[in-house]
């Protein structure tokens, strides 16, 4: 039985020798792998190709605004954010949105994209031009409008289109904050007045359509390129 009991014990201590063996191959074939891996590209790293050249800077920019408009006579306001990749300072491609804020009757929000220009964007005054392609709602308030905040994600309704080409004013206040002042103007289609979204209104879309007034800070976070 003493014996037996030895043979077992021996049996036992080779096969637990043998997993410490194979895990321990396995971990260093894993580790020669990586390693050479990690050589392998740190050698093709610089043949990489790419679409932009290495001296191509790349910002993260973000913009809230505030837009003043009119809409069947009142005066609304309407507050935005647009932002996205900013290349060489000059060129955004991004993406942006708004929610009507201020207008007593009419109830709208839009989300979509926006391709933006600067010019001289070292030059402490500078300009630049935009042009904004959006997907909107349309809906009347559930309830008359009593406070600023009142109905205000309440925009799914009758939908529209619309195209906003704008030019802004540009101040640098620092090298990453930009105040903006700017003028659009909005060309909506595809708004359907006789939708029961909004019986009250019957907005339309040469309601929509029109003149923007807009004021907003630029935030910039400069990328840094490997």
């Amino acid at each position: 039985m003493n014996i037996n009991k030895l043979k077992t014990r021996i049996m036992k201590t080779k096969i637990k020798n043998q997993k410490m063996y194979v895990n321990g191959c396995t971990f260093f074939l894993i580790a020669v792998l990586m390693l050479t891996s990690a050589s392998l590209f740190s050698q093709e790293q610089d043949s990489f190709k790419t679409l932009l050249k290495s001296d191509v800077k790349v910002t993260e920019l973000f913009s809230p605004e505030v837009k003043l408009n009119s809409i069947q006579g009142d005066i609304g306001t309407l507050v935005g954010l647009y932002g996205g990749p900013l290349i060489n300072r000059t060129l955004l491609i991004g993406a942006c949105g708004g929610v009507n804020l201020g207008h007593p009757r009419v109830n709208y929000g839009y989300f979509g994209g926006i391709i933006q220009y600067t010019f001289n964007p070292e030059e402490m005054v500078h300009f630049s031009t935009q042009l904004v392609m959006a997907f909107g709602t349309a809906k009347d308030y559930e309830n008359p409008k009593s406070s600023l905040f009142d109905n205000f994600w309440n925009i799914s309704g009758t939908s529209f289109y619309m195209m906003e080409p704008g030019v802004n004013v540009e101040v640098n206040l620092n090298s990453r904050i930009i105040f903006v002042a700017g003028v659009s103007y909005r060309y909506v289609s595809g708004l359907n007045p006789n939708s029961n979204d909004v019986s009250l209104t019957h907005v339309t879309n040469g309601d929509m359509s029109g003149v923007n007034i807009s004021i907003g800070l630029k935030f910039r976070k400069e990328v840094k390129n490997n």
